[in-house]
């Protein structure tokens, strides 16, 4: 089976798409995949790291960029959708799965001209703007919240799967201490913005780790993002090796394996992989997400006591340093909130989106198949 995977723009694009490859590939032998992402995106780094076979479209989305860049958006999607028609024809996929994203629109908006099987991934509580336009047009649409089914015409095929995440699903607090070069005994504080960090967790952080580390025998895993990684490794120098600070991990199941507390933006694939391992969380929702859907995404998790959401312009290293120690002090609390985010995951999210695009071609192949029959039989 050929399977064409395009998104990105974001790591939250992105690495739904590779899980969804990975159970593919475990559930069905033969399985052979072609990326599609944006030049200007995270995914040409990831790609390349997992030696992925990809392409790579020029543009960009147009939510939240400058006048020119609008005013040229349709000639830039016209072109990526030309490119995305020459790609599914060369590759001849059975099915095309969008997981949001400038390429998605564009190789998705291919596969409806190319008659191709449609499959869209819709990682958040409410649904980016190119899936709800394209969900019109699709197959079926695999969704991580039931929320998500209100921002959809009615009559869409949907589903309710979760969201696939890329990380092993298996927890060795040794392993990953060794691979982080901490000390399993210790307690352990997992910092994240994202796949692209976040200045304002990142400052926080800074200045909260500190006034606990004058208390406790914490330590952290600090993923600054590319951009304020250098200055977060200078600041905190003299903290070190209490404090690994990387730019970026691709093995996060380490870190996850690791962390008693975890600080986080909460963008869907960080809420649900956190959620997997059941590690206590800040939730900092980003402000500016596209309909506020980072606060939406973990909106069930505050209310069940799963998390702590703080609201990102109340965030600072004072309030970090309370709420941190305040968890880091209760195991019990911890142990509650631990068993609540596990309840709410779904852990299987990646077999269960390939269950259904496996389906949904067999289903494809027999409507051909009959169709083939029928009009040999006519002639």
């Amino acid at each position: 089976m050929r399977v064409m995977i395009a998104g990105g723009g974001t790591g939250g694009h992105v690495y739904p798409g590779i899980a969804m490859y990975n159970a593919l590939r475990r559930a069905s032998d033969g399985v052979e995949a072609l990326f599609v992402g944006a030049k200007a995106g995270v995914e040409r780094r990831i790609f390349s790291e997992l030696g992925l076979p990809h392409i790579l479209l020029s543009g960009r989305g147009i939510r939240g960029t400058g006048l020119l860049n609008k005013l040229s958006s349709p000639f830039v999607f016209l072109v990526g959708i030309l490119r995305g028609i020459r790609e599914v024809r060369s590759f001849r996929p059975d099915v095309v799965v969008g997981t949001g994203g400038y390429a998605s629109v564009s190789v998705v908006a291919a596969a409806v001209l190319c008659r191709k099987p449609r499959v869209l991934q819709e990682q958040n509580s409410v649904p980016g703007m190119a899936n709800r336009v394209l969900s019109r047009f699709a197959d079926l649409v695999l969704l991580s919240y039931e929320e998500s089914r209100a921002y959809l015409k009615r009559g869409v095929p949907a589903v309710v799967v979760g969201n696939p995440i890329r990380v092993v699903r298996k927890s060795d607090r040794r392993a990953g201490s060794e691979f982080l070069g901490l000390d399993p005994g210790k307690p352990t504080v997992l910092v994240c913005g994202g796949s692209r960090g976040a200045r304002t967790i990142n400052q926080a952080a800074k200045d909260a780790i500190p006034a606990i580390a004058g208390k406790s025998e914490a330590q952290f895993v600090f993923l600054a993002g590319e951009g304020d990684f250098e200055t977060v490794k200078r600041d905190l120098a003299r903290f070190e090796p209490r404090v690994r600070v990387l730019p970026f991990l691709q093995e996060m199941h380490h870190a996850y394996s690791v962390a008693d507390v975890a600080v986080s933006r909460s963008g869907a694939s960080a809420v649900f992989e956190l959620a997997a391992f059941g590690v206590p969380t800040v939730f900092v929702p980003y402000p500016y997400a596209a309909d506020d859907h980072q606060k939406k995404n973990v909106a069930r998790l505050a209310e069940t006591g799963a998390a702590v959401v703080v609201e990102n312009g109340e965030l600072d290293g004072a309030r970090l340093a309370r709420i941190l120690e305040r968890l880091l002090g209760d195991p019990e609390e911890r142990a509650r909130m631990s068993s609540r985010m596990r309840e709410w995951a779904k852990p299987d999210a990646d077999d269960r989106a390939a269950e259904r695009i496996l389906s949904l071609v067999a289903e494809k192949s027999r409507g051909a198949a009959r169709g083939t029959g029928t009009s040999r039989k006519t002639a």
